[in-house]
């Protein structure tokens, strides 16, 4: 086998394996890229809720990230639940620094819910420190209102000026996604330069969609590391990620949100 390059996945532990760490590592195994990690969470959750989260020190998780960088050529780094102001100021210093090559953020700003995980000053501070930093950046469009700082109407006019304006931050592509907006139909935007690319897909009626956001932008990531062009891995990473989604439909693992089929790529 050809040696795969590696990615680094910045990001929280999801005990019931659908998000998190264990969606990017299971999403990069898929796609031939050696996965590493820096844990900033060990979470206690399911399918169904949230119970506990065990926070991981900014001092740790630098350890972690270094020490990984120390021993491996890492092409690219993705950001999940950095979960702690401290965890984000870390991680945008450390972008700021060269250390973090190709970095995509996804900003996990909100819940499976909608609701906002982060005080006003840590979201100024993903916002302010954080995108600019990043090469690919992937809000649903929740975060993206929070990274913006105002109301985005749910329209796809709106939604190709907030990342367009997201765009122009420092990103080289920015992807608002549409799952979790009240349509018929997913539609993401796609940002790059001046350009943007609407991508509509059909909606599955399935409560397993556990997991699509890590998918996405770990999917980005492994295509970086590879060489692809940032727009052509965007593409081919959401081309995944439906696939997935499409795979899980009918699936009843736990009673909740489950999770989406990385693996059927394989078959």
């Amino acid at each position: 086998m050809t040696q795969p390059p590696v990615v680094l996945t910045i990001a929280g532990s999801d005990s019931g394996g659908g998000s998190g760490l264990q969606a990017d590592l299971r999403t990069l195994a898929v796609r031939g890229i050696h996965g590493v990690c820096a844990v900033t969470v060990v979470s206690s959750q399911n399918t169904q809720e949230f119970r506990s989260a065990l926070p991981v020190s900014a001092a740790t998780v630098r350890s972690q990230i270094e020490a990984v960088l120390d021993d491996f050529d890492v092409a690219a780094v993705k950001t999940g639940l950095l979960f702690s102001e401290e965890n984000v100021v870390l991680v945008a210093d450390m972008a700021e620094s060269g250390a973090l090559p190709s970095l995509v953020v996804d900003p996990v700003m909100v819940d499976r819910h909608g609701s906002e995980l982060y005080n006003d000053r840590t979201e100024r501070l993903i916002s302010q420190q954080l995108i600019p930093r990043a090469r690919v950046a992937t809000p649903n469009h929740l975060e993206a209102m929070l990274l913006l700082g105002r109301t985005i109407a749910d329209d796809t006019q709106d939604l190709i000026e907030a990342a367009l304006e997201l765009a122009s931050m420092g990103p080289e592509v920015v992807v608002v996604t549409g799952g979790r907006r009240n349509s018929l139909s997913m539609n993401d935007i796609v940002a790059y330069g001046n350009k943007t690319i609407t991508l509509e897909s059909e909606r599955y009626a399935t409560t397993n969609l556990r997991g699509t956001g890590d998918t996405l932008s770990a999917a980005i990531a492994g295509g970086l590391a590879a060489g692809v062009p940032a727009i052509d891995a965007v593409l081919a990473a959401r081309d995944f990620t439906m696939q997935a989604i499409r795979g899980a439909v009918d699936w009843k693992l736990g009673g909740g949100q489950g999770p989406i089929d990385h693996l059927g790529y394989l078959t």
